[in-house]
């Protein structure tokens, strides 16, 4: 259920701090956005890919100009520090480290959050999906605007979590919960950091606007850049709803459609899953999904 005016609530996310003069020059070879150009506050997404062209992790930016924080999924830090850590080259002023705990990213959801921004002194008009504006010692940023609701990110450093949080909660904010702010996401055609989608395509999530393949080459970029010139993209993302939840992973439909779960959230009196499937697939039906417990009907959002 959409709250009323607004909730808060903390996502949890690892984040990893590339920092040195190089950082920026360092990411662009390995990332596959172009970031050569970013600034202070710039707020991107991005992929890291492996030489098969399938995600390794996918990651938030807060560009702090020779600082850039990266928040991603918990489970890949290790993972993503390894790979940052192996290209950097000799004579690069680069360092790797975790930022775990420093910060903490909350998303302020539902249909008027706009209100409790303005109690804090914050001009919505101001704020922007591709740059972070600075409020105290916080950054903001609009990630959705929908006319149902509205999604913005807020990242607080933990030592003024308790302050900026209890400032939100008297201009009307309320407590959300993880798994209905992840869902509403998902409602809105977005897939969140905090979600695995390593060994995936980044085309078949539906997210090729963070493939840049007029960059110049890095990790996988070959690989695309066929996918695209010979129409290799088969498979697409979409959102569904059932009324129970269903089980991460591969699973076939009653139309032996070859299908994956990569996400199902609770939202309400219902679960909003996030499913990979064929293109060719109608989504104007139900797709009805064989599972251990029986049939289960997925109705497209």
């Amino acid at each position: 259920m959409i709250p009323p005016l607004a909730d808060i609530v903390n996502i949890p996310t690892g984040i990893t701090l590339v920092s040195g003069k190089d950082a920026r020059t360092h990411l662009n070879r390995m990332l596959t956005v172009d970031v050569s150009s970013d600034s202070l506050l710039t707020r991107k997404e991005s992929f890291i890919c492996d030489l098969n062209g399938r995600i390794t992790t996918y990651q938030l930016h807060v560009d702090l100009d020779e600082q850039i924080l990266l928040f991603h999924n918990d489970s890949m830090s290790e993972i993503l520090r390894k790979t940052l850590t192996r290209g950097i080259p000799w004579n690069e002023e680069i360092e790797i480290s975790s930022g775990d705990g420093a910060v903490q990213r909350i998303l302020i959801y539902g249909k008027q959050p706009e209100k409790i921004l303005a109690g804090l002194g914050i001009n919505q008009a101001q704020l922007q999906s591709g740059h972070w504006t600075e409020f105290l010692d916080t950054m903001i940023s609009v990630i959705k605007i929908e006319d149902e609701f509205s999604i913005y990110e807020m990242i607080i450093p933990s030592r003024d979590y308790s302050e900026i949080t209890d400032l939100l909660h008297v201009n009307g904010a309320g407590i959300g919960e993880v798994h209905s702010a992840i869902a509403l996401l998902s409602i809105a055609g977005m897939i969140d950091y905090s979600i695995d989608v390593s060994g995936h395509i980044p085309f078949n999530l539906g997210l090729q606007r963070l493939v840049d393949l007029k960059k110049g080459c890095y990790p996988g970029q070959e690989i695309h850049a066929r996918m695209e010139s010979r129409d290799g993209i088969k498979k697409s993302t979409s959102t569904f709803k059932t009324n129970v939840q269903m089980r991460l992973g591969k699973s076939k439909s009653t139309n032996n459609d070859q299908l994956e779960i990569i996400s199902s959230q609770r939202f309400g009196d219902s679960w909003i899953n996030v499913l990979i499937h064929p293109k060719e697939i109608s989504l104007s039906s139900e797709i009805l999904v064989n599972t251990p417990e029986g049939e289960i009907a997925l109705k497209s959002v």
